[in-house]
């Protein structure tokens, strides 16, 4: 009994914190809405760290399982100064929550993609 008001109490902890995180919504269109997690943005130098999720919302398909996908959650690094952004992991999920698929990148320097002038996640995410 102990175990599950102990597992009850550690999940209402981890779903207020869920719940109480900032999301910033960066894009938003037809088949998807792009949000970063403020609150999980964390800066070293000029590079942030920081999560993003992309709410899939046009019935797309996983091309491997065939089943609809829900969601894609993605650790990221923000290269400031370089206007770059690049993925440490991402997490797709189907429309029942179920995980379909978990890839990081190990070791080695991280593979950047130039963000374009105005990105919305330079302003957001690298005030000084």
């Amino acid at each position: 009994m102990r175990r599950v008001l102990a597992g009850i109490a550690a999940w209402g902890f981890v779903a207020s914190a869920w719940a109480g995180s900032a999301w910033f919504v960066v894009a938003e269109s037809a088949a998807e809405r792009v949000e970063v997690s403020l609150a999980s943005s964390e800066r070293h130098g000029d590079v942030v760290s920081f999560r993003q999720r992309r709410t899939l919302l046009g019935g797309q398909v996983d091309p491997n399982t065939q089943r609809t996908l829900r969601e894609v959650l993605e650790k990221r690094l923000l290269d400031c100064r370089n206007r770059r952004v690049a993925t440490r992991s991402r997490a797709t999920f189907d429309v029942d929550d179920a995980l379909i698929d978990h890839q990081v990148v190990r070791g080695g320097a991280p593979s950047w993609q130039p963000l374009a002038p105005g990105d919305v996640l330079v302003g957001k995410l690298c005030r000084s």
